[in-house]
């Protein structure tokens, strides 16, 4: 009798256990199921105003690179705030934890997906756990394979006889009659590793300083696409042995003017031409690459006539990331939201340099938009002095801009020139300034967004309206009934005011910034936060200032972070050697940014 006094209630314990662990999973699962998959632009993340630019994207649910994108940390900087007297707050979206180390992740996955929408690429490797048998063997049929990836250059020669030399005998331009057959070697080198490696047929192409490239390549690895990327000479070499590392053609060209048509953007929509024209190409990838994998010997044999012309399979997109204006509307869609979600909607000012302007526009314009929406649905008083938790005044979006960009200029007097353009000292091949992936001499569809007058009070979302327009997507649905009442429209650009950096404060920034803060950084990323303190420096007291860490400073150890670099060829002083002092030297005084070189009153 004791021993069923014991054991009854074990085994009634045992069992509500049981009941509450299924209870537990059922509603964990509900609770997951109901909020949806991670995917950085669901409708709760961009809130009512992205209606205009509903997500079309497929849904992620299922892991993979593309599901680490976005939702990237706001990080507060105490120690560089308590510089300011002015009790303002700085803070960073630290899109440096985006999985490509880079906030190039946001634009590289809309960009690639909106091409396989429009079908420029071929949709994106399918999984194993995706596919039956009789799928994968038709896959498998047409030549997509798997652990086919080159990242030697070498193995093409040794593993490529057949076309190789054929190819390469109308590749020296000196020696070519043909426009079409003048094909560098190097490019030539690139498009062959680009068609051994692609499992979907489809090969993406990009102009860029390096950022962009490695996020491109790396979702061409998760979706099964191959890259080539063309970049200009003036970048660190950690970049390109990444590249070379995730199994991308890498093509270097000489930095030089975008009218010059060396010039990367400009090769790398050649290289894209060359890939649509150039039938050998075709010939090959079917000979030397398809028919390989599914063990022919001959690859015309299974075109018919050995004579026949192979089938075109071969798709390559041009992504053209200053121009694309999926570039802006990714950080419309995301990290514009994220920010204002994280601070609450008190923005005061959103700083930030401009490559492609696609982050600058994309979060000033949703940030603006969501200003003037807040106000019309009464959550901000715009005359009222009174304290309330959101802004006064609409954010303020201010450019930072390097050595020899124009786009200071631009923004300052509506002309994009500088000084390093001049006709009398203008350069073919031209180093501006230290920082790598921004500035411009040229005014790009994503940055010229930001200069245009908007009128935000006549509809609930004019920048996404304005975005759909240009982009002539028509599955972007109207909101023609949102239109908010007269008396709130006001119209404006969404780039206030711009700031010019100087190298030398880049590199003090820098320094200051692994000093205080803990954080290494690169140059960019540096210059944005000159930028974010001279105007925080400005502000009414209590202002939040946010800008960005664009990539660590690991991919710069060879330029940014060289001594040797930074003070024999770009002649600027390395801050541990200022007044033969240490390195840190002063740091934890309130005269940091002096003691450093950083004036704030000599930024312009």
């Amino acid at each position: 009798a004791g021993s069923r006094i014991i054991l009854v209630p074990a085994a009634a314990a045992v069992i509500v256990a049981a009941v509450v662990t299924s209870l537990t999973y059922l509603l964990t699962f509900s609770l997951k199921k109901k909020r949806g998959p991670p995917d950085g632009e669901s409708d709760d993340v961009r809130g009512p105003l992205s209606s205009t630019l509903s997500n079309t994207h497929p849904a992620i649910s299922r892991g993979g690179y593309e599901s680490l994108i976005g939702n990237t940390p706001l990080l507060y900087l105490p120690h560089i705030s308590s510089m300011l007297p002015n009790r303002a707050k700085i803070f960073v979206k630290m899109e440096c934890m985006n999985p490509g180390g880079t906030g190039k992740d946001r634009a590289a996955r809309s960009m690639v997906l909106d091409a396989e929408k429009r079908g420029e690429l071929p949709p994106p490797l399918a999984r194993n756990d995706d596919i039956d048998d009789d799928s994968r063997h038709q896959r498998i049929n047409i030549g997509v394979s798997k652990n086919n990836r080159i990242s030697d250059g070498d193995e093409l020669k040794k593993n490529t006889p057949q076309l190789y030399d054929r190819i390469h005998d109308n590749q020296n331009p000196s020696t070519s009659s043909s426009a079409l057959f003048n094909i560098p070697s190097n490019v030539h080198d690139a498009i062959l590793k680009a068609l051994h490696n692609t499992q979907t047929h489809g090969i993406i192409i990009e102009g860029t300083s390096g950022s962009t490239g490695i996020s491109l390549a790396s979702l061409s690895c998760s979706r099964g696409h191959a890259t080539i990327v063309v970049m200009p000479d003036d970048q660190s070499k950690q970049k390109v042995d990444l590249l070379k590392r995730l199994g991308c053609g890498v093509v270097v060209v000489q930095n030089c003017s975008i009218s010059n048509p060396s010039h990367y953007v400009n090769m790398a929509r050649r290289v894209w031409e060359w890939l649509q024209e150039e039938r050998r190409y075709d010939a090959y990838y079917w000979d030397n690459v398809l028919c390989k994998r599914n063990g022919h010997a001959n690859g015309n044999r299974t075109v018919g006539d050995g004579n026949a012309r192979p089938p075109k399979l071969i798709q390559a997109a041009f992504m053209n990331q200053f121009e694309n204006l999926a570039n802006v509307r990714s950080h419309y869609l995301t990290t514009g939201p994220e920010i204002y979600s994280q601070l609450d909607g008190k923005v005061d000012a959103f700083v930030m340099s401009a490559g492609t302007g696609g982050t600058l526009v994309g979060v000033g314009g949703y940030l603006k938009e969501r200003w003037w929406h807040d106000c019309h649905a009464g959550r901000r008083d715009v005359s009222s002095q009174s304290p309330v938790k959101f802004s006064h005044s609409s954010p303020r979006i201010v450019l930072v801009d390097p050595p020899g960009s124009s786009l200071y200029n631009k923004v300052k007097y509506g002309v994009a020139y500088a000084l390093q353009q001049s006709e009398q000292t203008l350069r073919r091949h031209r180093y501006d300034t230290l920082a790598e992936g921004i500035g411009l001499d040229r005014i790009t569809a994503n940055f010229g967004l930001g200069c245009d007058a908007i009128v935000w009070g006549g509809r609930k979302a004019a920048f996404g309206d304005r975005i759909a327009m240009l982009a002539n997507d028509d599955d972007y649905a109207r909101c023609l009934d949102d239109a908010l009442p007269s008396t709130f429209d006001r119209q404006s650009k969404i780039i206030d005011d711009a700031l010019f950096v100087t190298d030398q404060q880049a590199v003090d920034m820098a320094h200051l910034l692994l000093r205080r803060e803990g954080l290494f950084v690169g140059s960019s990323t540096a210059i944005n936060l000159v930028g974010a303190l001279a105007v925080a420096s400005t502000m009414p007291p209590g202002s939040n200032v946010v800008t960005v860490v664009c990539d660590g400073g690991q991919r710069h150890v060879g330029r940014f972070w060289n001594r040797d670099f930074v003070v024999k060829e770009r002649r600027l002083v390395w801050p541990g050697d200022r007044d033969n002092t240490v390195e840190d030297a002063g740091i934890g005084t309130k005269n940091d940014l002096n003691s450093l070189g950083i004036n704030l009153k000599g930024v312009q």
